[in-house]
């Protein structure tokens, strides 16, 4: 990796003040033994209410790539205030028309059956498609070029920072040939970085006020936290339609055997 490496001290997740979710999806280790980048890989939900200190803190980490992975219209609800202010290349749908304008966990709470049952089996089903949606495979591929190309660190989020970010970091270590493990790992810490429990009462009143959803609290627990199974329900829809996972980033995401050297060449050590 080029470029100059921020001087702070390392630590997964990096609590912010008003931004949750925000950690570092760098440093895990290789199924060979080499370890991905630290500093370089960040993720997070969305940044509509980053305090000053927040966008300080951002500005110190050497990000240069922005992917917001949200829908236009979750954009334009909670817009990122300090991207512009930072200067940074900013990848994003633009006004990709999509069949829906909500986040997934949104798309759950509107749609699903009341309780963490009807919740859980939305959310799988609803798995089994973001791989393919056109706007993802839209950004995903542009961001594995800018993985290739681009200088400094990057940052990936989307509303909650649980589901499509998600998605798109598990990409990443498979790519990057973390352990299955571990890239499990780090896909359920949403449940710790996200503190839901903390702020389930506050997002329960939220939804109510924005999205006039009511929901218990067992419900909403169950969208606005991950599960194994949802990203188990992707793999396996990938399988079906792909082969495998490097089927996908292959033919669906065009991540062809040199710009995946490349990655792996300026991102693992």
């Amino acid at each position: 990796m080029n470029g100059a490496r921020p001087a702070i001290e390392w630590t997964r997740i990096l609590p912010l003040t008003s931004v949750n979710n925000f950690r570092d999806y760098g440093g895990w280790r290789t199924r060979d033994g080499a370890h991905v980048e630290k500093g370089v890989f960040f993720r997070s939900a969305h940044h509509a209410r980053a305090s000053a200190a927040d966008e300080a803190r951002i500005a110190s980490l050497g990000i240069r790539t922005v992917v917001d992975l949200r829908r236009a219209p979750e954009q334009r609800r909670q817009p990122t205030v300090w991207l512009e202010r930072l200067g940074l290349t900013a990848l994003t749908s633009g006004d990709m028309v999509d069949a829906s304008e909500h986040a997934p966990h949104i798309l759950a709470l509107r749609n699903a059956p009341q309780g963490g049952s009807g919740m859980r089996t939305f959310m799988i089903d609803h798995y089994r498609d973001l791989p393919f949606e056109p706007q993802h495979i839209d950004l995903f591929r542009r961001y594995f070029q800018a993985l290739a190309h681009a200088e400094g660190g990057v940052l990936i989020h989307c509303t909650a920072g649980k589901d499509r970010t998600g998605l798109l970091a598990a990409f990443t270590h498979h790519l990057l040939q973390v352990h299955r493990d571990d890239l499990m790992e780090d896909y359920l810490l949403s449940n710790v970085a996200g503190n839901i429990d903390a702020r389930l009462p506050a997002l329960i009143r939220g939804l109510k006020e924005t999205y006039e959803i009511a929901v218990d609290t067992e419900g909403a627990r169950t969208v606005l936290t991950v599960e194994p199974a949802y990203l188990a329900s992707a793999w396996d829809a990938i399988a079906q339609r792909c082969g495998s996972i490097d089927g996908y980033i292959v033919d669906v995401l065009g991540v062809d055997g040199v710009t995946g050297d490349r990655i792996r060449a300026r991102y693992l050590t």
